[in-house]
């Protein structure tokens, strides 16, 4: 039965673009699969395969085009948080961190870009460059830039780095 299912996909997928698949069964109870019709063979109904390409995130915008038409085009953000790289150790007693974030293309119109620490918005951000940050608690941190429309809705979130920042810590002395 496995054997069967296997062919049955890997027919579907290969005559995807078949107009019509066609099934006939032998007399010993086989079936056979084709895109073409033959005397006794019944048609089959055949869904178009669900397949998700795309590794990167996208957003779908509207361009005026100059004959005053809408044409959706898509938007492909790439966000990073360049440095210091994920998994990185700074050590600095004042909690002081610049990261270096790039953002591309260019935030588009009615966009805006937000830098996150800890899943928190920390600032707004326009361009590609280095995000100078203070005071920054001791512990492991996730950075990442995320993009927003105009209605406030999440287009894009960009992956996070982890850092971790390391500062002196006294402990409090028990009063005598």
């Amino acid at each position: 039965m496995k054997i069967f299912t296997a062919l049955l996909v890997a027919l579907a997928i290969s005559c995807a673009r078949a107009e019509e698949v066609y099934r006939e069964v032998n007399d010993e109870g086989v079936p056979t699969f084709s895109d073409q019709a033959k005397p006794g063979a019944e048609p089959i109904n055949l869904r178009q395969p669900s397949i998700f390409t795309n590794t990167t995130y996208k957003q779908r915008q509207l361009n005026q085009q100059s004959d005053d038409s809408l044409m959706p085009t898509i938007m492909d953000y790439s966000l990073l948080v360049t440095n210091p790289p994920d998994d990185s150790v700074v050590r600095d007693n004042a909690g002081n961190l610049n990261l270096t974030i790039s953002i591309s293309p260019p935030v588009q119109p009615g966009h805006s870009a937000e830098l996150l620490m800890d899943g928190t918005k920390v600032r707004d951000v326009q361009v590609n460059g280095i995000v100078a940050l203070t005071n920054i608690d001791r512990g492991t941190h996730a950075f990442n830039v995320r993009i927003i429309d105009e209605q406030g809705n999440v287009i894009t979130d960009g992956p996070a780095n982890r850092i971790s920042i390391l500062r002196y810590h006294s402990p409090r002395k028990s009063p005598k």
